[in-house]
C-alpha cells in the first residue's frame, strides 16, 4: 500500500492569491521531507530568528496554488493570517496522520489496510 504525499486544500478566505476565475484559491500541499527541514535550518532569515520557519516551509511544501505559476516565500507572504494559519495546521494535520498510520495486513484473510496509533510513539 503506497504512503499519500499529496493533499488538496481549499484557503478559507483566499485574499492575497490569485484564484482561478469565480473560484476560491485552492491548492495541492505535498508531505514534508527530513531534507526540508534540514534546509531550512541552514537559511540564514530562519537562523537569525525572524520567524520565517513556517514561510520557508510552507513555501517548499505548497507545490500548487490557485492561479500562482510559482510558489515562493512572497506568495506565502502575501496570505492574509487566516489563510496563512490554516496552511501551517494543515501542514501538521497531514504529516502527523501519515506518521501515525502504519500498513497491516490480516493473518487469516491477507487484507491489507492501515492502522492507527493512538498515540505517537505507541508500541
Amino acid at each position: 500500500m503506497a504512503v499519500r504525499t499529496r493533499f488538496r486544500f481549499t484557503l478559507p478566505v483566499g485574499r492575497g492569491i490569485q484564484a482561478q476565475a469565480s473560484r476560491k484559491a485552492s491548492g495541492v500541499m505535498r508531505l514534508v521531507k527530513v531534507r526540508d527541514i534540514l534546509h531550512i535550518e541552514r537559511d540564514a532569515q530562519v537562523q537569525r530568528d525572524t520567524g520565517a520557519f513556517y514561510v520557508v516551509l510552507l513555501s517548499k511544501v505548497i507545490t500548487e496554488l490557485g492561479a500562482e505559476k510559482m510558489i515562493t516565500r512572497k506568495t506565502i507572504e502575501r496570505m492574509c493570517p487566516a489563510d496563512f494559519a490554516f496552511c501551517v495546521d494543515f501542514l501538521h494535520e497531514i504529516n502527523h496522520q501519515v506518521i501515525k498510520r502504519i500498513p497491516l495486513c490480516c493473518p487469516s484473510c491477507g487484507h491489507g489496510f492501515f492502522g492507527e496509533w493512538r498515540r505517537l510513539g505507541e508500541a
